[in-house]
């Protein structure tokens, strides 16, 4: 009589109930490594979900030029998160956790108007010059031959960082040549570089924060508001 009821009460929820435990995608045609974990946490799940609803806002509003570049974009972060793959599965996890929250942060300034706040940006917004562009700062993709520092160490040993590392040195290029005739948003750029660089190393001696975790955070950050920086432009230069 009990199972009869419990089946009668399951049976009488609301579908929406049930379609939303999951992610976005069928998990039953899921068979990459990344979409597998989705599927398997609940929470990574969640963060799919949000992750398509902000795409879906972002790209549905967005013109034909912007939707090229956001499908481009997409399909660099998906690889960037598989790359997260790696022996310890805790590890592993934990990045693809770390790269999908950035996405998720990224997608929902975008789907809020392209935008943050100053203060969550670590591009300040842009102001006249008062001096001469700077030159640019040494920033490269790591050369896992030869790893130069705590922090590049750590990008060659942790599964997922390389690709993000060269994800973000690939946004600093954009970012200068895209405001290459903008000498204000240049200095600032550059300046977020050397910041850039410096709290990187600093994530070995971060107190209170696990330094491989606080070392991707500081480089998805870092992209996010290079994205963010770029994606303001675009929607300010916009032709009617």
């Amino acid at each position: 009589m009990i199972r009869r009821l419990l089946i009668t009460a399951l049976l009488a929820l609301p579908l929406p109930a049930f379609a939303q435990t999951g992610p976005s995608f069928d998990c039953s045609r899921a068979r990459a490594w990344d979409e597998r974990s989705i599927c398997a946490s609940g929470d990574l799940a969640a963060l799919d979900r949000q992750i398509a609803a902000a795409w879906r806002t972002v790209t549905g509003r967005a013109s034909e030029e912007e939707r090229a570049r956001l499908q481009a974009d997409q399909r660099a972060w998906l690889t960037q998160r598989r790359a997260c793959q790696g022996p310890v599965e805790r590890e592993a996890v934990s990045c693809l956790r770390r790269s999908m929250q950035a996405r998720a942060r990224d997608l929902d300034a975008l789907a809020q108007g392209g935008g943050a706040s100053a203060s969550a940006s670590a591009l300040p917004s842009a102001k006249p010059a008062a001096a001469p562009v700077p030159p640019p700062a040494a920033l490269r993709a790591t050369d896992c031959a030869a790893p130069a520092g705590w922090a590049q160490q750590r990008i060659c040993a942790v599964p997922g960082m390389r690709a993000l590392d060269a994800a973000v040195v690939q946004d600093v290029q954009t970012a200068r040549a895209r405001f290459a005739l903008d000498p204000a948003v240049r200095a600032e750029i550059e300046a977020s570089v050397v910041r850039y660089l410096s709290d990187r190393e600093a994530c070995q001696r971060a107190a209170g924060r696990v330094p491989v975790d606080c070392l991707q955070e500081t480089m998805e950050d870092m992209q996010a508001a290079l994205r963010r920086r770029m994606a303001v432009a675009s929607a300010t230069t916009r032709v009617p």
